[in-house]
């Protein structure tokens, strides 16, 4: 029974991901996932989410092309770190890694967009990291809420 709300909790996740990303470009939403499954230590469902969320992140567009997996190699290494520094569970240190997210959503979108003779926006950029430094606690805070509510269901 545990492994069907897994599953279906997973496939939520996805579908309302993907749904939000379409109303606000630019910004992944995928990102709150892996961290999740980075703070629960899970390894074994992230050996599949992160390609997923890499294939995703290519095939919309959130980002120029080839840059998600710098974005999630980013993502693991700026946990890895801040995981030495705070602990991982708690508010504080999401905004802190959303916040190093935001700068290195910027950084990318510098070093890309030229790389692939694409015009550098810088306010664009800027409003893009920002977004995206805004939004990831909040939909850490979503995430944690349905993961705890799940994780009461899995126990009847």
């Amino acid at each position: 029974m545990k492994i069907i709300y897994e599953t279906l909790w997973w496939a939520a996740f996805l579908v309302c991901g993907i749904a939000f990303q379409t109303l606000v470009p630019k910004v992944d939403v995928l990102t709150g996932g892996v961290i999740i499954l980075l703070q629960e230590r899970n390894y074994k469902n992230l050996c599949w989410l992160l390609p997923a969320c890499i294939l995703l992140q290519e095939g919309m567009g959130t980002r120029e092309f080839g840059a998600a997996i710098l974005w999630y190699a980013a993502v693991i290494i700026f946990f890895k770190a801040g995981r030495w520094l705070f602990e991982a569970q708690n508010f504080l240190f999401v905004f802190l890694l959303s916040t190093c997210l935001g700068a290195t959503s910027y950084a990318l979108h510098w070093l890309l967009a030229p790389l692939q003779d694409i015009a550098f926006d810088t306010q664009n950029a800027v409003n893009a990291s920002l977004l995206q430094a805004i939004l990831l606690p909040c939909v850490w805070g979503i995430l944690v809420t349905t993961r705890h509510w799940n994780k009461h269901v899995q126990e009847l």
